[in-house]
């Protein structure tokens, strides 16, 4: 938002200072010259009305000296005026070092009228000096630097300048403050947001007096979140009241066919299978209770020592490995951490070594590695057991859904929840030589 409101205030303002500033500029420029021409002429007329004693009286006159240096101390450009002073005969009265008379430039003069040029960097001026009679007495040409002018042109853009930089500054200024004012009931209520999306469900937005829009946006979020508060606790309950309720009656039932199968003539066969059904529904349960577990969690998520816990728990399994006939091993980089919660990991380890190491085959081989992986610390879980099509890794992390007889479909399902809840991802794909790949990816922990 803060981009947007300084883009649009940037625009105006630029908009604003194109349309009034350059146009305004270009005005005071041409002004400012047309100003130093009529200023040249003047002073030129000036020397003028001076120059008629001089050529009158050649010698004895000392007014057009005076004049000059009079006009030199208060011209801007005065110190390097020049000037020449010419008879109707030609002959240079005053000036004759100067270098300004040719007959071409005093004939504009002598014919009784003023003309201004320009010759390279200076103005010429040349104007005729009146005699007592009507017949013109000779012609004064001036030449006035142009280095005044525009020293005096670049303050003006330098000005300019100057206040266009100062009012992009005022509009960066009112952008931002402009941006704090609307977006703090929006952070606010992207905190909310960020709150409830970590698991807090009783996270609520406070909605602000003003502006309107967002105080109506705050209340709609208030009231989703409550319905989302009652539906996902409902839920809890419902599956961690229904999860322990079961465990029970499944436990009775499966003592009570254990001591039967003691006591009757029955094929024991029969009752194995009816054992291992059970094994099955108390997997299911307690899956369920550990998926109700996991969703409740909200711990925040702390630096874990990848290489260490992957040692320790490939320990933990390596009993049940052995059991199994399949090789268990680990490849870690040293000094690797990754930001979970308590708990997590552990978690999500051992359940992707059980599933590993019951689709493993006898004499088969479950890897665990970990390395860095851009700003990602990668945890994989490999093996080389029959692995899974693509359908059926599309629909891994849905509870219930399993390729194994025997599984329950919820340890993936675990897994992707307490993954997520950590800010990481986790996906499946195929190993080189067959066998099922996972791959956990969670923020490097500082």
């Amino acid at each position: 938002m803060t981009s947007r409101i300084l883009a649009a205030l940037l625009a105006l303002t630029g908009g604003l200072l194109l349309g009034a500033l350059l146009p305004l500029g270009f005005a005071m420029a041409h002004q400012y010259d047309l100003d130093y021409r009529s200023g040249t002429l003047t002073i030129a007329h000036t020397l003028a009305a001076a120059a008629e004693e001089r050529i009158a009286d050649r010698e004895k006159s000392t007014v057009l000296p005076r004049t000059l240096a009079s006009l030199r101390k208060e011209d801007e450009g005065g110190p390097e005026l020049a000037v020449a002073v010419v008879d109707d005969e030609g002959h240079v009265v005053v000036g004759k070092d100067t270098g300004l008379y040719t007959p071409a430039r005093a004939a504009s003069g002598l014919a009784g009228v003023s003309s201004l040029t320009l010759t390279g960097d200076r103005l010429l001026a040349v104007v005729p000096v009146n005699g007592h009679t009507e017949k013109v007495a000779g012609t004064v040409l001036l030449s006035r630097p142009l280095a005044p002018l525009n020293d005096r042109i670049m303050r003006l853009w330098a000005r300019l300048a100057v206040d266009a930089l100062l009012a992009v500054a005022a509009a960066i200024a009112l952008a931002v403050a402009l941006a704090r004012w609307v977006g703090r009931p929006l952070r606010r209520l992207e905190l909310a947001a960020e709150a409830l999306g970590a698991g807090e469900l009783g996270a609520r937005a406070e909605p602000p007096k003003r502006p309107a829009e967002v105080r109506r946006l705050a209340e709609r979020f208030n009231v989703m979140a409550a319905r989302l508060e009652n539906l996902i606790y409902d839920h809890r309950t419902v599956l961690a009241d229904v999860s322990h309720q079961l465990r029970t009656p499944l436990a009775a039932l499966r003592l009570r066919m254990e001591l039967l199968s003691e006591e009757t003539a029955s094929d024991p066969a029969e009752f194995d299978a009816a054992l291992d059904e059970l094994a099955r529904l108390a997997r299911l349960v307690d899956g369920l209770l550990a998926v109700a577990r996991a969703e409740n969690t909200t711990a925040s998520p702390e630096p874990i020592r990848v290489a260490a816990l992957l040692t320790e728990r490939a320990e933990a399994w390596r009993p049940v490995a052995a059991e199994r006939d399949v090789r268990l091993s680990v490849e870690a980089q040293d000094h690797l951490t990754a930001l979970a919660a308590p708990g997590h990991l552990e978690q999500v380890i051992d359940n992707l070594i059980d599933n590993a190491l019951t689709a493993a085959p006898r004499g088969g081989h479950v890897r665990l590695g970990a390395r860095r992986s851009g700003h990602r610390t990668r945890v994989t879980v490999a093996d080389d057991g029959p692995g899974m099509t693509a359908e059926a890794m599309k629909e891994a992390f849905r509870r219930f859904r399993t390729g194994r007889a025997a599984g329950t479909g919820l340890g993936l399902a675990i897994v992707h929840r307490l993954v997520t809840a950590d800010g990481g991802e986790v996906s499946l794909s195929g190993g080189p030589g067959g066998g099922l790949t996972v791959t956990v990816d969670l923020p490097v922990g500082r």
